[in-house]
């Protein structure tokens, strides 16, 4: 393999999150980190880390496509016009705020997520807009126009405020009124009834975003693509690239790949410790990473089975090559050092 790169969203915590734990044994990433060529990078969403990724311009003052790019891997049938995403999320009332919990906070079966959607299908039918909802958690709207409207990805909301995040531009009052009305319509939902009274999180709203038409396919470096997430697995299949399921280890990448390939791997599965706080879950997931990807990885390049290694988190890049591990005289930081 000429080229790795793991993009790794939530790799680290926060500053104030990681400085308050104890912090597993690491050796593997800490020295990998520690030998690398270390850039901070302006932080990017992870929707617009996965478009620049794959070559994908945002287009000025408006959405990344999202809802189009997704919607090839739910149902590449008939992808022409504007497209966006009108998730199933539940909502907390904490006082003044609305807190917005995604779907790794409530479990949805394809019988409850079809009657939910059509009970708020005709909402938006009276307004010229149709709904689909061909996965149980990504649910997806046909409009006729791109609207004038800039929104915020669901990754950045979630465990956070939705005051902070609401639909911005010229055509904000329309879709803020019609995710009031569709709140509505949801609250008094035979299906949310139910959930709540077996104390399940009701879907009580619908998240707008990543509005637009699908972009050209794009031109990029990349020759295979493994992950466990489906905007990248819709970029693969828009610039024709082999996708395949995230495996467990990076043994597997590497039997599954070919000498002078520039591969890249999405492990997005660590992003919700990070957004949700989950402090132990965070130690797992880094755990997990040592013993199964990184452990291995210092090996690979020193044989030359891998020639550059990048990893990419929200806001840093590492790359290291065979000569980054002659710098024994650098010790090892914390994970803390490299926490924002």
């Amino acid at each position: 393999m000429q080229n790795l790169t793991l993009f790794i969203p939530g790799l680290f915590l926060s500053q104030k999150d990681i400085s308050a734990v104890n912090t597993p044994d690491t050796p593997a990433l800490q020295k990998l980190l520690t030998c690398a060529r270390r850039e901070l990078l302006k932080p990017f969403t992870f929707v617009d880390m996965l478009a620049g990724l794959f070559n994908i311009e945002k287009p000025a003052g408006r959405d990344f496509p999202a809802a189009a790019v997704t919607r090839l891997v739910d149902d590449d049938q008939a992808v022409d016009g504007f497209w966006m995403r009108a998730d199933p999320v539940h909502l907390v009332a904490d006082q003044a705020r609305l807190i917005l919990m995604d779907d790794s906070a409530f479990t949805l079966n394809q019988h409850d997520a079809l009657v939910l959607a059509a009970d708020t299908r005709e909402i938006f039918r009276e307004q010229g807009i149709m709904l689909e909802a061909p996965t149980m958690y990504r649910w997806y709207l046909k409009l006729a126009k791109q609207p004038s409207l800039v929104t915020t990805p669901i990754h950045e909301v979630t465990d956070k405020d939705i005051n902070r995040f609401m639909p911005a531009g010229d055509d904000s009052p329309f879709w803020v009124r019609l995710m009031n009305e569709e709140q509505m319509v949801l609250h008094d939902s035979a299906i949310n009834r139910s959930r709540e009274a077996n104390h399940e999180n009701a879907v009580n709203s619908v998240w707008f975003w990543g509005a637009g038409q699908l972009p050209p396919s794009p031109v990029c470096s990349w020759s295979r693509l493994f992950t466990d997430e489906d905007t990248s697995r819709g970029l693969a299949k828009l610039a024709g690239i082999e996708c395949s399921e995230l495996p467990d280890m990076l043994e597997e990448v590497i039997e599954r790949s070919n000498a002078g390939e520039h591969v890249l791997v999405v492990l997005s599965f660590g992003m919700r410790h990070r957004q949700y706080q989950d402090i132990s879950g965070w130690q797992d997931f880094i755990t997990y990473l040592e013993q199964f990807w990184f452990s291995g990885l210092e090996k690979c390049i020193r044989a030359g089975a891998l020639k550059q290694l990048t990893v990419l988190t929200e806001y840093q890049q590492f790359e290291l090559d065979k000569m980054s591990f002659l710098k024994f005289w650098r010790r090892n930081l914390p994970l803390s050092a490299y926490a924002n």
